[in-house]
């Protein structure tokens, strides 16, 4: 597992053992840049992250946390054999689309937590992987390399596929990009700098993510039934983020609730997923009222939207889209917010 900079370089003779596993380098929240032309600008993807290992001859299909996905989206299948036969690893999302044709977490629950699924399920929720970076190409790592480059590098390495395509990129465009991402219902865009190394492992504001709606993980640490008393439907989730609580120790803290976005089978998978991990003790580090909450063991991980978080404050319409699994609960903080260019 690489967690920082490699000292192999492209220009070796011989090809790198390829990893088993790579950190995938995170952005910061934050707004445009100011000096746009020294940045490049891509749609952010509604999805999940993923890295693709392909020694030449197997294709290994990565989760953030490194669990092995290969066997979830039968689709992707022919991908390795369409990158030749030259090692290489490529960093990416996957993606479902809704009835309306655009990315949607909510639709791709359907199919990121299902092992070799069946045809009925593959057909009626297919799914894309959008690639939009190589960390290795020929076997050599280039994680040292410009992103401006690797990005030259992609585009000859990789052929648009029945379920595979280049993420678009354009320098100097984040304003229109936005407003596209906006008039599509996307999440927003994301801009790197075109002098920025790959950082596995590493929150960077090399790389900025500036979204159209707000949104990131929270761990759960209870929830309140419906109306009180049914216990068959979630009436709100308590979320909450690891961050400092009393004097330097790292604590679960509350960082409010969410109560919209549930649907029937919404309520009875997270009912079924809430049951097992009851307890009695009180999770989070901040007071907060109970209201008839009951507590569970922080270990799922919830994607959730907002339009207001204050910092010193709770979210603020707030609404669920979908548990992860590819983010361990302890690794949940915080996003940090930049402002301005970096």
């Amino acid at each position: 597992m690489i967690r920082a900079n490699p000292v192999a370089s492209p220009r070796h003779s011989r090809a790198d053992a390829l990893p088993q596993a790579i950190e995938p380098m995170l952005a910061v929240s934050g707004d445009l840049p100011a000096d746009p032309d020294n940045w490049g600008f891509e749609y952010k993807w509604d999805g999940v992250r993923c890295m693709t290992i392909w020694n030449g001859r197997e294709l290994r299909l990565l989760s953030r946390n490194h669990r092995v996905i290969t066997q979830r989206y039968p689709e992707l299948a022919a991908f390795g054999p369409a990158l030749g036969k030259q090692p290489i690893i490529l960093d990416g999302e996957i993606i479902a689309l809704d009835a309306a044709a655009h990315p949607s977490f909510g639709e791709l629950q359907q199919r990121m937590h299902v092992d070799h699924p069946g045809p009925e399920l593959v057909r009626r929720t297919p799914v894309w992987y959008v690639v939009f970076d190589v960390l290795y190409s020929n076997g050599h790592s280039i994680l040292d390399l410009p992103y401006a480059r690797r990005r030259e590098i992609l585009e000859t390495k990789l052929t648009a596929g029945a379920n595979w395509h280049l993420s678009p990129f354009h320098v100097d465009r984040g304003e229109a990009m936005l407003e596209s991402a906006r008039k599509n219902c996307m999440e927003g865009v994301v801009a790197k700098l075109l002098t920025s190394e790959y950082l596995p492992g590493r929150r960077s504001p090399a790389w900025r993510k500036i979204k159209v709606v707000f949104g990131q993980e929270f761990v759960i640490g209870g929830w309140i039934p419906e109306k009180g008393d049914r216990l068959d439907r979630v009436g709100a989730l308590l979320l909450g983020y690891y961050g400092r609580g009393g004097g330097d120790k790292t604590a679960l803290r509350y960082a409010g609730r969410v109560g919209t976005g549930f649907d029937a089978p919404t309520h009875a998978m997270l009912v079924a997923a809430l049951k097992p991990l009851t307890t009695s003790t009180n999770s989070f580090a901040d007071p907060f009222p109970r209201g008839g909450a009951i507590f569970v063991k922080p270990a799922l991980v919830a994607e959730v939207q907002y339009r207001r978080w204050p910092e010193d404050g709770l979210i603020q319409q707030a609404s669920f889209k979908g548990l992860r699994d590819d983010k361990p609960a302890r690794k949940i903080i915080r996003e940090p917010q930049t402002k301005g260019a970096s």
